[in-house]
């Protein structure tokens, strides 16, 4: 127990939000958001250059090609929602609440920042069951409903 406490202890130096290293972080956020906007491009394209062709005389084929796109078009939404994240990153860099809890209001450790750029809980928000903070905000679980 003492293991997890230590490891999201937040020392002065861990605490380092987005305001201090501001063009670190928008260089960092950008540069993921264009990876990520290319992959949306690429996953698009493939699933409209997959589009099954009506075989009269091959159903199995038929049938493989349904799967083969949506399987592609499971994978472009997903990168579409990584996208988005990224974009709502960006946002709060712009309105200078990047970096901050949003359920506590927490300073995120630039070492989650580096892992997760996106990252918008403290690490102790973003434990499973973890206690909601009274911030007369939504909650997590309100946020991701809304999704």
């Amino acid at each position: 127990m003492r293991g997890d406490a230590q490891r999201f202890e937040q020392s002065p130096a861990a605490t380092r939000t987005a305001t201090a290293t501001g063009p670190r972080w928008r260089a960092l956020l950008e540069a993921q958001w264009q990876a990520r906007l290319s992959k949306v491009i690429e996953l698009s394209v493939a699933y409209h250059e997959t589009t099954p062709v009506p075989a009269a005389d091959d159903e199995n084929h038929h049938g493989q090609g349904r799967e083969q796109q949506q399987r592609l078009l499971d994978r472009a939404v997903a990168a579409r929602r990584a996208l988005a994240d990224t974009e709502q990153a960006l946002d709060r860099l712009a309105a200078g609440s990047y970096g901050r809890c949003e359920q506590c209001a927490a300073a995120i450790p630039e070492h989650q920042l580096a892992v997760t750029p996106e990252a918008r809980y403290c690490p102790r928000c973003a434990l499973p069951g973890a206690a909601p903070a009274r911030t007369g905000k939504k909650g997590r679980a309100d946020t991701l409903a809304a999704r």
